[in-house]
């Protein structure tokens, strides 16, 4: 690890930065504890700005990361994790990688006094599931059998911030288990060598998701399925397995945790909403770029955790097709028109009465005139 101005740069933890860590490096990171905070917002909070959903909703529902494990000891992280099954490896809730308890901040983190930084849905309560200690190996068996203990451990959302070129029958059921159980899996389109697939974004039903640098969608990342929505991914802000500190990192697949923030945050604010019917609200309300969608690099856009909270859409359709109106900005209320179209009715049926009663009268009244001014002859009259 290097040092830049005080804050720990994570190089040798997060995939697409540098090579994995040996075993010893992964044991010297689970004894260290960060300690320097950022005292500045970063540029992802600004991006996305998803405090300003916490006045309706703070994302309080299961989200399961599939990852090294979360550590329950993160004090970002206090009472936010959760007890998850053992997949052999070892309990869930311990990380010496460093790599899930990142992802888990990023969603979850809970707001603190000492520095800007928070999670997406800080009310997210956290399932650790634990598939492997070093994010560059990844048994996409293993990795099937971790999304499926998501699944019936309860989580409404999962993020999976592992990657695998591998497709594995274990690992298609198992995202087939989630979509049964109305379960939305969001995992990163990215991967190392270009011309692999990534798995499971690659998989149908899965929220395939791009990375995102302040300057645009990285044109060096290699994406080994399409993506639907992008989200940041570079010199993001996050938190170690221990100490109050923060750290920056960037790695495509750190953009998974943005989306499946955003997806708690809506879970928790549209109870009643399926997971598709989450994910269409996620790509309808994106911030999309110019031209046709989805494009190649961002899909439908740029998450926007705010639209997608406080958006009201058409309630049938095709994603392009549904219809936003933003609520950030009450509109007045639209003047309700019926009681004047009934005075207009009443008014106008009225008016048809007096002509009609009026020309009646007067014919009868011309009819007698004429009686009078012209009478009837007699018999014997002169003519």
């Amino acid at each position: 690890m290097t040092a830049r101005g005080g804050v720990v740069v994570v190089a040798g933890l997060l995939l697409g930065i540098a090579a994995p860590p040996a075993p010893a490096a992964l044991a010297a990171e689970c004894a260290a504890a960060q300690e320097q905070v950022v005292a500045e917002e970063s540029w992802a909070q600004r991006r996305l700005a998803p405090s300003r959903t916490w006045a309706l909703t703070e994302g309080a529902v299961p989200v399961a990361v599939v990852d090294t494990g979360i550590s329950a000891v993160a004090p970002a992280l206090a009472d936010a994790v959760l007890p998850t099954p053992d997949l052999g490896g070892g309990p869930s809730d311990v990380d010496c990688s460093g790599h899930g308890t990142f992802l888990a901040g990023l969603i979850a983190a809970r707001p603190r006094d000492d520095g800007p930084f928070a999670g997406v849905a800080p009310a997210a309560r956290l399932l650790p599931v634990r598939v492997t200690d070093n994010p560059a190996e990844v048994d996409p068996v293993r990795l099937g059998a971790g999304i499926r203990a998501a699944v019936d451990a309860g989580a409404r959302v999962v993020a999976v911030g592992l990657v695998t070129a591998l497709d594995r029958p274990e690992l298609r059921a198992a995202v087939a288990a989630a979509a049964e159980g109305d379960v939305v899996v969001v995992a990163s389109a990215a991967v190392r060598e270009a011309g692999t697939r990534a798995y499971p974004a690659a998989l149908p039903g899965v929220v395939a998701v791009a990375p995102l640098g302040v300057a645009g969608p990285p044109s060096n990342t290699p994406l080994g399925a399409d993506p639907v929505l992008a989200a940041p991914a570079e010199d993001v802000v996050g938190i170690a397995p221990s100490g109050a500190g923060h750290r920056r990192a960037s790695a495509p697949e750190l953009a998974v945790a943005y989306v499946a923030g955003a997806a708690a945050l809506v879970r928790d604010r549209h109870p009643e909403l399926r997971a598709p019917d989450v994910v269409a609200r996620l790509l309808a309300t994106a911030d999309r770029p110019a031209g046709p969608s989805p494009h190649p690099r961002v899909g439908y856009g740029v998450v926007d955790p705010v639209a997608a909270v406080t958006t009201v859409l058409a309630p049938t359709g095709p994603v392009r097709e549904l219809v936003a109106d933003r609520l950030d900005v009450p509109r007045p209320p639209e003047p309700d028109g019926a009681p004047a179209r009934r005075a207009l009715w009443f008014a106008a049926v009225v008016l048809g009465a007096a002509l009609v009663l009026g020309g009646g009268t007067g014919l009868v009244v011309l009819g007698q005139r004429r009686g009078r001014g012209s009478p009837t002859p007699r018999p014997g009259d002169a003519r």
